[in-house]
C-alpha cells in the first residue's frame, strides 16, 4: 500500500519558499517531486494548445526563458499549455523554473501559458527540480 506522507516542497530559494502537501512514494523521484504532481499541485487547469503560440506570439510576455545558458541555445518546447495558477504568480514563476518550464502571460487575453520542453516520456517519471523533504505532523 502506498500510503501519503507530508512533505515539505521547496519551490525556491527563499527560506519560506515551501508548501505542505502529503505525497505518496510515487510522487517522488530521488527526493524531487515529479512533474505529474506538480503540475498538478501548482496548475489548477492546464489546456493543451499546441498552436497557440504560433498564431498569438506578438501578445505574449516571456516571464521564464527556456534558454539554456550554459549550451547557448534556447530548449525546444513541444507542448505548450494554457495554465491557470494555482498559486500568485511569484510562487507560479518560481515553481514553473524549477519544474525546468518557460512561463509565458498573454496580456491581450490575460492568460497564462507554459511551454513543455520534454517529449514522449510519462510525466509521471520525468523528476523536476522541487525538492522534498519529508516532516513530521504539524
Amino acid at each position: 500500500m502506498n500510503k501519503e506522507k507530508l512533505y515539505k516542497i521547496i519551490y525556491g530559494e527563499e527560506e519560506n519558499d515551501y508548501i505542505r502537501r502529503y505525497l505518496k512514494d510515487s510522487d517522488i523521484i530521488n527526493g524531487y517531486l515529479s512533474e505529474a504532481k506538480a503540475f498538478e499541485i501548482f496548475y489548477e487547469n492546464m489546456i493543451m494548445c499546441n498552436e497557440y503560440i504560433k498564431y498569438n506570439f506578438e501578445n505574449l510576455e516571456e516571464i521564464i526563458s527556456n534558454y539554456n545558458e550554459e549550451e547557448d541555445y534556447y530548449e525546444d518546447e513541444y507542448q505548450i499549455f494554457i495554465i491557470k495558477p494555482t498559486f500568485d504568480l511569484n510562487i507560479t514563476t518560481k515553481a514553473t523554473e524549477k519544474m525546468g518550464n518557460t512561463l509565458y502571460y498573454d496580456n491581450k487575453l490575460d492568460l497564462y501559458i507554459t511551454g513543455i520542453t520534454d517529449l514522449g516520456t510519462s510525466r509521471i517519471i520525468v523528476p523536476t527540480d522541487l525538492k522534498v523533504e519529508e516532516e513530521n505532523k504539524i
